[in-house]
């Protein structure tokens, strides 16, 4: 039984270690939603046509490691099409808005998800 208990506190000293020295920390949080719009046909002799739909990506980044963090893109897949922001810089704790370019939506159902992340 004593064995038994030392193996438990050992595996649990091993997964603490690995907790606090060994795994990533987290560097970015990101918030973000898509933003939709629609721009209507104003001309009153032209035939009905389906209104033009256009999407993007809107939210915010927030720094939540201790060093400042620099260059940072945000690649996201919006209705299956690459998009991107960028922010200069973030000082440790600090938010700022980002937005990535529209785009033209062909799909009724509009998803979004963030691919990747690069900073310095």
């Amino acid at each position: 039984m004593k064995k038994f208990l030392v193996l438990i506190l050992l595996a649990a000293g091993a997964y603490f270690a690995y907790d606090y020295i060994m795994k990533e920390k987290p560097v970015l949080e990101i918030k973000a939603d898509k933003t939709i719009t629609t721009q209507h046909s104003t001309d009153t002799d032209a035939p009905a046509l389906v209104p033009a739909r256009f999407g993007s990506v809107r939210g915010t980044a927030t720094n939540v490691s201790d060093n400042l963090v620099k260059n940072i893109v945000l690649y996201y897949k919006l209705n299956g099409k690459p998009v991107h922001a960028r922010i200069d810089q973030l000082s440790p704790g600090e938010t700022k808005p980002f937005s990535t370019e529209t785009i033209r939506l062909t799909h009724v159902e509009v998803t979004f998800f963030l691919e990747d992340m690069e900073y310095e």
